[in-house]
């Protein structure tokens, strides 16, 4: 069975999940779903159903051996779930907190290429994404953090990430990953 992403119409965690997906080059649809009361983004792999969105992301990293994470169990592993949970709690706990996890996020990044300082991640996908929803709802201005800005930057320059904002915002999107296509909640509907 294809992997599957419900998502809403324009949520933050969904535009991150949706860059991995691309980046991970398997298979998949994406279902917007419209549908007061029912939590997106909501992943469909086989007969697994996750729903939390850095459960999500860390099933990505873990698909194609490993390709944007690590084996479950390893320290590496361990260490990448701890950076999505930083990542998701450090731009949604206001604007003292953000401007600490920027600063901390600039500091790491003045010395290494990805964030997690080994290669890319499910996490390069959740900064571009958290960073994109605090700037549209907090105004979060990254000026004074130029490493993170750079690499926020490289990252919006990535077809993956254009993909993903074509998609949400429901412009003609050209994949450079495996899109299967778009379809309706009543064609594809999600499993009990």
């Amino acid at each position: 069975m294809e992997t599957i992403l419900y998502h809403g119409p324009s949520n933050g965690c969904a535009f991150g999940v949706i860059v991995a997906l691309e980046w991970l080059c398997r298979p998949y649809r994406l279902v917007q779903v419209d549908l007061p009361g029912l939590p997106v983004p909501v992943l469909q792999n086989g007969g697994k159903l996750l729903r939390d969105c850095r459960a999500i992301l860390q099933h990505i990293g873990q698909q194609r051996r490993c390709l944007l994470g690590y084996r479950d169990g390893t320290a590496e592993a361990r260490k990448l779930a701890s950076l999505l949970d930083y990542l998701h709690e450090g731009f949604d706990a206001g604007t003292e907190r953000m401007a600490m996890t920027c600063a901390a996020l600039d500091e790491a990044l003045s010395g290494q290429e990805w964030l997690d300082g080994c290669k890319r991640t499910v996490a390069d996908a959740c900064l571009v994404a958290v960073v994109r929803w605090a700037q549209r709802e907090s105004g979060l201005n990254l000026d004074a953090y130029p490493a993170l800005q750079r690499h926020v930057s490289e990252l919006h320059a990535d077809p993956a990430v254009f993909f993903a904002d074509a998609i949400e915002t429901r412009r003609p999107a050209v994949s450079s990953g495996r899109y299967l296509g778009s379809a309706s909640v009543e064609q594809l509907p999600l499993a009990a």
